[in-house]
């Protein structure tokens, strides 16, 4: 199917496009109204109109074999379910109701916020950055106008009218019509992967329209899109167009239920029960507010009838929008929060006793695996790819991890796991959920203790990054708060001698800073043009990604920062990146530090012992060049003179970071053998060979030992190992 491109305004590209699709869909049973619901819309008094949704059962959910989410492979597949669509179970909506036809759009929208979007925007756009608290407001608002109770549908709402009586994967049967959902190929949700990914050939799905900027479709070639010529008009923005009401009606009279945005409904978010259910509300609490639908621009398993999304009603990400219903919100029962994942089960809530044992002798243990997931789990957890971990001591002396579970790392079934180290066990539990908003990557979580009685957990969000605190060993946790700007948060937070927070960003700022145990957060440092990032050059954000920050005794901040991009490693030397602040942040200068810079699959961190010295941990060599043989590794101190080891390594420096004299291998030595790393890598272990890739999470416990993750595997230790020297390695 060829879109021709022409340069003409945006608005009359989209018309004419849609137009011309409009008699195809209705040669398909896509455009049949039924008798039952063919009643004529009403208009209210800001222009709205409603469509009366007659009351009726469904069945709720979809069955069949469940996607594997490995849509890079078959990013056409869009007709297997969820893991959370299941069990389907019969609804009862007992009440007919009025739903909007469209969802709200921009000119309706600034009739409650004259404010919105002010000279942007199309008055027939949906209106779209809307949090789910706005959302409400909003329903409030136009409630108290007329003196009729307007609200947020059900989710159960949502999907009957979605459906509108079919039991197929979409309501226009099990696939969508050919060019159905617009694909901006220049735009990019945050944190998911690109058009690109999916398609790199640019011969996507045929449900897909391709998209230029505001609207203007694309041609389809043997050679690729025809781009708009620099200057056109249609190339002005990499913003959508979010027209309303540009494709057919379900049905029911209802547009856009497949694509454009996602739509806030009532319900706090859980899952399914098995039995017949009148009115479902949904559950009576929770962290996140039930969205229906996908946006523009995302594959089409997305925007399935019984696709299920969810997230912070706080959020004012772009995807989100919403419809209203008139009538009463149902009477049905609320069910209870769902139960507390193992993480949370039978934890100890009494401060843990701790005996600091004897710090000259030497202590070493490892690696021993933390990441426990069965092999073939495709949801609420996957064994496919985990990744990014975070580590805590607890009050009552449990160590807590968290890390992200996913298929493809850029996609939306991403989710946040946890486990257990019991104080007192000596292996950790089963992998269980810890945070996960569905269809959202909730990327990079990070933990922190801050040594009396509060837990931290901080991650990326959909537009936002996250903190919330736990105040009980991790047993239960606040409701979330957003902290923007939203970017993949670097490494561990620490705490200053003045008693500020701060934590490394990845994008664009340098630092996030909070001055009040968490309550609000402010940002420091922010990329420019003008930065010279280069050894001796200077500039207002830390070099790198992924960088642990120390405060040092003189005041001053030191980042250790991944080359990013990659290119960047050759400007330093093939050397980490080293930053300095003396304004907390606000500016930096750089250098080039003694140790090698690491690649893509790698972190390193770097933490202030309790005994005074700056510890490192990464690696001897890029995992870009190490899993090629190149390797150079790095000479360590044996009992019989020096050695050349590869792989993970610790460093101590007693001069603030100016010299590194203590260095050690982190491996237990021993004949070689194969041990599991990231996923289901293996490495050789011996010697002079340790593991040579993952993430790296740190924490020191109250008994000085040193815990330190890697993407698979836990290690502990403590100062005195790192400074002994190691057994000489065998021939």
């Amino acid at each position: 199917m060829n879109h021709t491109l022409t340069h003409r305004d945006d608005k009359k590209i989209w018309d004419k496009n849609m137009k011309s699709l409009t008699p195809f869909f209705c040669l398909t049973s896509f455009c049949l109204i039924t008798t039952l619901h063919a009643a004529e819309p009403i208009t209210n008094s800001i222009g709205m109109k409603l469509v009366r949704i007659e009351s009726g059962t469904f069945t709720m959910g979809q069955d069949g074999q469940q996607t594997d989410y490995d849509m890079h492979k078959h990013p056409g597949e869009s007709d297997r379910p969820d893991w959370d669509e299941k069990p389907v179970h019969k609804v009862v909506i007992s009440n007919p109701f009025h739903i909007g036809a469209t969802e709200v759009t921009i000119e309706q929208y600034r009739q409650f916020d004259p404010d919105y979007r002010k000279g942007k925007g199309l008055p027939d756009e949906a209106a779209s950055g809307i949090s789910w608290n706005k959302a409400v407001e909003f329903c409030e608002w136009l409630s108290k106008r007329e003196g009729k109770p307007y609200r947020l549908p059900t989710e159960a709402e949502w999907e009957y009218a979605c459906r509108a009586g079919t039991s197929s994967v979409f309501n226009t049967g099990d696939k969508l019509p050919d060019g159905f959902l617009p694909w901006y190929v220049r735009f990019s949700h945050p944190g998911l992967f690109p058009w690109s990914f999916y398609f790199p050939d640019n011969k996507p799905s045929p449900e897909y329209l391709p998209m230029a900027a505001q609207g203007a479709p694309l041609r389809l070639a043997s050679d690729g899109f025809v781009i708009p010529e620099k200057g056109a008009a249609v190339a002005k923005s990499n913003q959508p167009l979010l027209r309303v009401a540009q494709r057919p009606p379900n049905s029911w009279g209802l547009y856009d239920m497949h694509g454009n945005l996602s739509e806030w409904c009532s319900d706090w978010y859980g899952p399914y029960e098995a039995e017949e259910q009148t009115d479902p509300r949904g559950r009576s609490g929770g962290d996140f507010r039930v969205f229906r639908d996908g946006p523009h621009s995302m594959l089409s398993r997305l925007v399935r009838s019984a696709n299920r999304g969810a997230w912070i009603p706080e959020s004012i990400g772009s995807i989100f929008g919403f419809r209203v219903v008139l009538g009463e919100l149902p009477k049905g029962p609320l069910l209870p929060p769902e139960p507390a994942p193992k993480n949370a089960q039978n934890v100890k809530r009494e401060v843990a006793t701790i005996i600091v044992p004897p710090q000259d002798q030497p202590f070493f243990i490892g690696p021993q695996p933390f990441v426990k997931i069965p092999e073939g789990s495709s949801g609420p957890l996957f064994s496919r790819h985990n990744h990014s971990p975070a580590i805590t001591e607890c009050p009552n002396g449990d160590l807590l991890a968290v890390w992200f579970s996913t298929v493809l790392e850029g996609a939306t079934e991403l989710c946040n796991a946890a486990s257990r180290l019991r104080f007192g066990q000596s292996e950790w539990e089963e992998a269980s959920p810890f945070w996960d908003g569905p269809d959202i990557n909730d990327h990079a979580p990070k933990l922190w203790w801050d040594g009396e009685q509060t837990l931290y957990h901080l991650a990326r969000g959909h537009s936002e990054n996250i903190v919330r605190t736990s105040i009980d060993n991790g047993v239960t946790w606040s409701k979330a708060k957003p902290i923007y700007p939203q970017g993949e948060l670097g490494a561990e937070m620490i705490r200053t001698r003045a008693g500020d927070l701060l934590i490394s960003q990845d994008v664009g700022i340098s630092l996030f800073k909070s001055t009040d145990k968490g309550n609000s957060w402010t940002t420091v440092g922010q990329r420019s043009a003008k930065d010279e990032v280069r050894p001796g050059g200077k500039g207002s954000r830390h070099a790198g990604i992924h960088a642990p920050v120390v405060e040092l005794a003189d005041g001053r901040l030191m980042t250790i920062g991944r080359p990013h991009p990659p290119e960047l490693a050759e400007v330093f030397g093939g050397k980490a990146l080293l930053s300095f602040s003396r304004d907390q942040g606000a500016s930096w200068t750089y250098e080039a530090s003694e140790f090698p810079a690491v690649t893509s699959v790698q972190r390193p961190v770097m933490v202030r012992l309790k005994e005074g010295p700056i510890l490192l941990c990464s690696y001897t060599d890029q995992w870009s060049e190490f899993y090629k043989g190149n390797r150079k590794g790095l000479v360590f101190k044996s009992k019989d003179g020096e050695f050349t080891g590869y792989g993970l390594f610790a460093a101590v420096s007693y001069d603030e970071g100016k010299t590194w004299p203590d260095r050690r291998l982190i491996t237990p030595g021993g004949p070689a053998r194969e041990v599991n790393t990231i996923n289901r890598g293996m490495f050789t272990m011996s010697d002079t060979m340790a593991e040579p890739q993952g993430y790296l999470a740190i924490t020191q416990t109250r008994d000085h030992r040193i815990q330190l993750l890697t993407s698979k595997n836990h290690y502990v230790f403590n100062l005195a190992w790192i400074k002994a020297p190691a057994p000489a390695p065998k021939k």
